[in-house]
């Protein structure tokens, strides 16, 4: 069995791997995932402008010119997918969507919220002749800034249980 290299690069960073002519690409690539701690599944591996055959060896993969040299030089992209996939196992990351949009509902709330302390202080500012208006209006202010308060707790109790 003789030894050969393959360099992966990955954003600008070389690695390289040792191997066997003989062993398979998947094994190879495998080793490259573990030392990035990325599964390979979450990763594109392309040799000569083409994806690798993880089914073929280093010796039936590699073109004549590297197999001379025993070096074979990888690119390695990462795999823009619609679904969430988590970079350390690999595995789909399954988002319930009703609990999203419960968020993103709780958000609008606060918003609306923020909104109305907006337009309370503007007819603070419009009515300062009134003390009284005024008293009302900043405990008016009050309430809802301690409404948004509870309002944003809640939020990050829910977005800790995911």
């Amino acid at each position: 069995m003789s030894e050969a290299n393959v360099v992966f690069n990955f954003g600008g960073v070389d690695m390289t791997i040792q191997c066997t002519k003989e062993e398979k690409m998947k094994n190879i690539c495998q080793r490259y995932g573990t030392k990035l701690e990325r599964n390979i599944n979450t990763l594109i591996f392309l040799y000569g402008g083409t994806q690798l055959n993880f089914e073929l060896s280093f010796e039936e993969q590699v073109s004549s010119l590297d197999r001379d040299n025993k070096v074979m030089k990888v690119l390695v992209y990462t795999k823009e997918n619609e679904e969430f996939i988590c970079p350390k196992c690999g595995e789909k990351v399954k988002l319930k969507m009703e609990k999203l949009e419960e968020i993103i509902s709780s958000n609008n709330n606060i918003k609306e919220k923020i909104n109305g302390i907006v337009f309370n202080l503007d007819m603070i500012i419009k009515s300062s002749s009134l003390v009284n208006t005024m008293n009302n209006q900043l405990k008016n202010i009050n309430f809802v800034l301690n409404t948004i308060n509870e309002d944003i707790k809640k939020i990050n109790e829910k977005t800790k249980i995911y």
